[in-house]
């Protein structure tokens, strides 16, 4: 499949609608622009997590002691 699309002002463009039906896209997505080593552009969809599906995916290298986090939060000057 092949689509082209426009660049407009601000240097914006679409992604076209068999792109985002083919990838299940929507606005919660951000783009990621690569030049490969063969100076060819790829580029890959990247989803904005929330909170609640980032818990369970990640896990901390060292323990964290969340009262002293909270503690050491609160009495840092921002």
């Amino acid at each position: 499949m092949v689509s082209v699309t426009k660049i407009y002002d601000k240097f914006q463009t679409v992604i076209p609608l068999e792109i985002r039906k083919e990838f299940n896209l929507d606005k919660s997505y951000k783009v990621e622009w690569k030049i490969n080593e063969n100076g060819k552009v790829e580029l890959d969809f990247i989803k904005d997590l929330t909170l609640d599906e980032m818990i369970g995916k990640y896990s901390a290298v060292e323990k964290i002691d969340s009262v002293k986090l909270k503690h050491e939060f609160k009495n840092s000057k921002l």
